[in-house]
């Protein structure tokens, strides 16, 4: 199960809502307690997606509208940050402009440069600016999909 504080919770709503057309991305700080996960602050990083990836799909590769690129410096930032508070990196999040909390195929490729046991991935769906559905996954081990996880907001 992962737990969010509402502090947290609203936190990823009001960046998916300041960063909607585009997709927003960013790290969770918690605490592990055994196979349950706490998530205590959303920490808002800049989506740094500028093509950098040759994509077989024939769509614009430069559009922030259904990608994100989270930069290895930011993650470093969140991980000494996490560790000054007596916290853990146990998460990232992003956001899914006009679409279902559902991860993409590309989420999938995209996660399993980060993905690790009990590592979330948080996709806050956004329509017209308004967030609306907050949904959490793990990668299984071996890479090839996503299972959902239990998300309580307290």
């Amino acid at each position: 199960m992962l737990t969010f504080t509402a502090q947290a919770a609203a936190a990823i709503a009001a960046h998916a809502s300041a960063t909607y057309p585009d997709e927003c991305v960013g790290l969770l700080l918690g605490q592990l307690k055994g196979n349950d996960t706490v998530v205590l602050r959303a920490v808002a990083v800049e989506n740094r997606w500028q093509g950098q990836v040759s994509l077989a799909d024939h769509d614009d590769p430069t559009s922030r509208r259904d990608r994100f690129y989270l930069d290895p410096r930011d993650y470093l930032r969140a991980d000494r940050a996490a560790q000054a508070e007596g916290l853990e990196l146990v998460g990232c999040y992003h956001s899914h402009p006009d679409h279902p909390p559902e991860p993409s195929e590309r989420d999938r490729v995209g996660a399993q440069a980060i993905a690790g046991p009990n590592f979330a991935f948080v996709i806050q769906s956004i329509y017209d600016a308004t967030a609306r559905d907050l949904a959490a996954w793990y990668l299984v081990e071996d890479g090839s999909h996503f299972v959902r996880v239990e998300l309580v907001i307290e």
